[in-house]
């Protein structure tokens, strides 16, 4: 008799904000010309339309209706998708795998531009442009500078230096088979998260918040909040094509083996974390708003619309079907 089929519970998590489909595909329109270009998800056509890079575009910022800045949501979510395909599952195409480490350095200098002496620079300049992974970075920052003030340029950067360090971590012990307990997981999902996305929030919308603002530690709490719950919305998700695909190694697998448990008992487990996650964050958006600037009132209710967004966009992907 076959297993019965994985079910995500029912979260506590808002609704989205905007569900606008003709925008949606407006900005794959204007995204499908530059995946060709860059050359990734070269013969994917059909994986790219399921996807919905723009839906999540949509649903994640709905403080904007310009196609065009929408674009850079969907080219930066492309390009990591990308990337975390291409580089931290590579040994699923049965050949040996490549040491992530050095691909994620060459991709963290497709974000943060290095100094060179020649003929290094050219050496480094010819590499970068024969990966396609990293020619979509480095356009996404091209495009995320014209956007965004210097400050919040290097905002984003650091988010993707620490995601990278993060995804790392996740790859060596998923391919050395090393056995991780649930809080050094959980750990590496804090990095290994949707931070460089909430760190566009007020860059997309066409206003900045003050950087002192942003890294408070009560701002920064909430965003650690929304990225990591939005990252096991992630997990809940991926665990049925994962199961499928042989490439399981996320929170419901973990909890299954350190709980002796069901997968299904699990998820049901992992939706828990979830939810407490966003009641922390609830209550310190509560504290938040009482004292908020303009600006931060605006950031709280595009971080909000992000959450929601995200969580709505991963239930209709068809990249998590099986």
């Amino acid at each position: 008799m076959p297993d019965s089929p994985l079910i995500v519970p029912k979260l506590h998590c808002p609704e989205p904000t905007r569900v606008d489909e003709q925008l949606a595909r407006q900005v794959d329109d204007l995204l499908l010309p530059w995946i060709d270009r860059m050359g990734v998800f070269t013969g994917q056509t059909a994986k790219v339309h399921a996807t919905g890079f723009g839906r999540f575009a949509m649903l994640c910022h709905p403080d904007t209706d310009a196609p065009e800045r929408l674009l850079l949501v969907a080219q930066a979510f492309a390009a990591l998708i990308s990337l975390d395909d291409q580089y931290c599952y590579d040994e699923l195409s049965g050949t040996v795998p490549q040491p992530l480490g050095p691909r994620l350095l060459l991709a963290l200098a497709a974000v943060e531009p290095v100094r060179l002496t020649a003929p290094y620079s050219a050496t480094l300049a010819h590499a970068l442009a024969s990966d396609a992974v990293t020619r979509a970075l480095q356009d996404c920052m091209v495009h995320l500078v014209s956007l965004a003030s210097p400050s919040q340029a290097a905002r984003v950067r650091y988010e993707l230096a620490v995601l990278f360090v993060a995804m790392n971590a996740e790859a060596t012990w998923r391919t050395a088979q090393v056995p991780t307990l649930t809080w050094e997981y959980l750990v590496q999902r804090q990095g290994n998260s949707f931070m460089p996305f909430t760190a566009l929030i007020d860059v997309v919308a066409g206003y900045e918040l003050n950087a002192n603002i942003y890294a408070s530690a009560p701002v920064r709490q909430i965003i650690t909040l929304v990225s990591c719950a939005a990252t096991l919305v992630n997990d809940l998700y991926s665990t049925a094509r994962e199961q499928a695909t042989g490439e399981a190694f996320n929170l419901p697998t973990l909890l299954a083996d350190e709980h002796h448990c069901s997968l299904q008992d699990a998820m049901c487990m992992a939706a828990m974390i979830h939810d407490d996650l966003v009641r922390t964050y609830e209550a310190q958006e509560y504290k938040l708003l009482k004292d908020a600037s303009p600006a931060l009132k605006r950031f709280l209710r595009g971080l909000k619309a992000w959450m929601a967004g995200s969580r709505e966009w991963h239930q209709r992907s068809g990249r998590y079907q099986v």
